[in-house]
């Protein structure tokens, strides 16, 4: 009989450790997810401020050129401009979709610049009504 005991106990430690490891690697797989979803959102969130602030030196620089050098010049820079710009988003979201960590890419919603512009809506949306309803509960 004490053979068997020491043997269900034996077996109930390594059945009560296989358990414990799986939840402690659900826990921290799911911790690590988020994570990497709130970097995501992050680096989409600092991408959307650097394309504003491109934007508003591009207007300076085309107003600029325009007034040195003419119109048609303006055109010019502005058209070669663009052409960079389009290259740099591509080369960008490229970047971000090769760099995701592959555990988790079954989460990444922004795979082109489109989508990410889309996710990048939703993440203004969310927060806005995150502050809203913070707002609101605060008065």
């Amino acid at each position: 009989m004490d053979d068997t005991n020491f043997a269900l106990f034996i077996l109930g430690f390594f059945a009560g450790y296989l358990v414990k490891t799986f939840f402690n690697f659900r826990s921290s797989y799911e911790s690590g997810s988020i994570l990497v979803e709130r970097v995501a959102d992050q680096c989409l969130i600092l991408l959307g401020s650097v394309v504003y602030k491109i934007s508003y030196m591009d207007q300076i620089y085309r107003k600029s050129i325009a007034a040195a050098k003419g119109d048609e010049a303006a055109k010019i820079c502005v058209n070669e401009l663009s052409y960079e710009f389009e290259n740099w988003k591509k080369q960008t979201m490229e970047t971000f979709v090769k760099e995701y960590p592959e555990e988790y890419r079954w989460q990444l919603e922004a795979t082109d610049w489109q989508s990410a512009m889309r996710c990048l809506t939703d993440i203004y949306t969310r927060e806005k009504f995150e502050d809203g309803k913070t707002e609101e509960t605060n008065n």
